[in-house]
């Protein structure tokens, strides 16, 4: 009996316990069904950076990755234009990055100064508004910061599309800083933006690594970063950036190891099939890719000098500067008062060259052509000179002067071009061969009236324009023959030149 009394004790306790958890339980769920949960109050994570940075990185708390937000409206379109027959028409196309607010933009020197054969008239700036968008035309710059060596230059926004100057203190334009070269080491990663044809009509980004550098006299041994990433033509003049969102470094033609001069976006084919080439159709990279920047603490004296409102575009010659020629006795003269005094007098589809109203003239009618006239005195070391005229400008037309033509045609030319380049070349059996080939001089460019001084002197060319010395060459193709002027065309005909008082000396 006693024992089923304590089994009976037991039992109750066990049942006094159950029905203890169950109240507990459900007055617990009870609570919670009726009381809100609290929330926790979240991390926010601060950093500290100029908001002009190419890349606002945040972290995920999801994922733990980092995103990059990139700024792509600090990158512009740029855009070159040259009047043919009073209508502007496209030579090519590049790309910029804004480094002030009020409108300055780094680019590439061969983007915004007149290229071979291709006058720049306007630059228009088209800045990105949307990824997926072609960026508008919006402004005109002018280039108030340029050096060709480096290929590098300052563009400022100058006004809007009707020619109406901008007020700049109103410009706030994104603005991308500026990171260090000197520290990027080979493997730093690399983010490139810009307009490079092959992508299309909207902004384009391509990544990479740093490569390696190239020596260049006079820049050191980091004149150039070499990149695995690809930077096709139109690309040029764009931003490439590190992983701080920093500029470090300016896509550049120069320095991409191909012996192609050109690496931009030209109009070379019909590629909407309308049988017309124009501004209609997509440009066409040319050149191939560039692999190749320009380390952004090269441009740094640049954009320091285009923020204090310095003007100054440097040209620099790849080529030694000739020095004057010397002069000796008179050998020969000619004022062309008279007709009968023995230069080419001839007239033909391409045009006409010979004497008119006392001077020398030689007018091209037909595009791509040369026409030349000589004085019919045979002559190994010479000093000559002429003063030339424009008559009738088509804003590209070239003329200068000849020594020693060959019975086959053959002669060595010097010659300016009327928006300002130089360059010394033979015809070689027919064949145009550059040995000076066209440089740039700002002096030159505009020019009505100027007066040549060549000197062929054994195997040295030297060519001179208003007393400054321009171009100096060898070359020993050539020993003796006639003299002579020529005058020629590019794109656009009807270009008139007069010539007087040609003269010959003793060397």
């Amino acid at each position: 009996m006693a024992a089923n009394r304590k089994i009976l004790m037991a039992v109750s306790i066990i049942l006094g316990l159950g029905c203890l958890s169950i109240t507990a339980i459900y007055l617990i769920s009870s609570w919670k069904l009726n009381t809100k949960p609290n929330t926790p109050t979240p991390l926010v994570l601060s950093t500290s950076g100029s908001s002009t940075n190419i890349f606002n990185q945040s972290q995920s708390a999801e994922s733990g990755t980092v995103k990059r937000n990139i700024p792509f409206k600090s990158v512009v379109l740029l855009t070159a234009l040259y009047y043919d027959n009073g209508s502007l028409k496209q030579g090519w196309t590049g790309s910029g990055t804004f480094v002030s607010k009020e409108g300055l933009i780094l680019t590439n020197a061969h983007v915004v100064l007149p290229e071979e054969g291709y006058p720049v008239d306007v630059i228009t700036i088209a800045p990105t508004i949307s990824a997926d968008q072609k960026p508008a035309p919006a402004y005109i710059g002018k280039v108030i910061q340029a050096d060709t060596q480096l290929d590098l230059a300052i563009l400022q926004v100058a006004s809007d599309l009707n020619g109406n100057p901008v007020d700049r203190s109103t410009l706030n334009f994104p603005v991308i800083t500026l990171g260090d070269s000197d520290k990027l080491s080979l493997g730093d990663k690399l983010s490139i933006l810009g307009y490079p044809g092959i992508g299309g009509d909207t902004i384009t980004l391509t990544s990479g690594e740093v490569a390696g550098f190239t020596a260049e006299t006079g820049f050191g041994n980091r004149a150039f970063i070499k990149t695995s990433a690809t930077i096709a033509g139109g690309n040029s003049g764009g931003l490439a950036a590190n992983d701080e969102g920093e500029l470090v470094g300016i896509p550049t033609q120069l320095g991409s190891g191909s012996d192609s001069r050109i690496v931009d976006c030209r109009l070379l084919a019909d590629t909407n099939g309308d049988g017309i080439i124009n501004e209609n159709d997509t440009c066409i990279p040319t050149g191939g890719f560039i692999n190749s920047l320009r380390p952004v603490n090269l441009a740094k004296p640049m954009i320091v000098a285009a923020l204090r409102g310095e003007l100054n575009v440097v040209i620099r010659p790849t080529t030694q500067p000739a020095s004057s020629p010397q002069t000796g006795g008179s050998r020969y003269s000619d004022d062309f008062s008279n007709s009968d005094s023995g230069w080419t007098n001839i007239t033909d589809e391409d045009g006409l060259v010979g004497y008119s109203n006392g001077s020398y003239v030689i007018s091209v009618t037909s595009s791509n052509m040369i026409l030349s006239g000589t004085s019919g005195h045979t002559i190994g070391d010479v000093t000559m000179g002429v003063t030339a005229s424009i008559a009738q400008s088509t804003g590209q037309g070239d003329y200068g002067m000849i020594c020693r033509q060959q019975s086959d045609g053959s002669y060595y030319a010097f010659e300016i071009r009327e928006d300002g380049y130089a360059s010394i070349w033979k015809n070689y059996y027919g064949s145009i061969v550059p040995l000076a080939d066209w440089q740039y001089f700002p002096s030159l460019a505009g020019k009505q009236v100027v007066n040549f001084t060549v000197s062929c002197v054994g195997d040295q060319l030297g060519l001179t324009v208003d007393g400054l010395p321009l171009l100096s060459i060898s070359d020993t193709d050539f020993k003796e023959g006639d003299t002579g002027l020529l005058g020629g065309t590019t794109l656009r005909t009807g270009f008139i030149v007069t010539f007087d008082n040609f003269w010959m000396q003793n060397p």
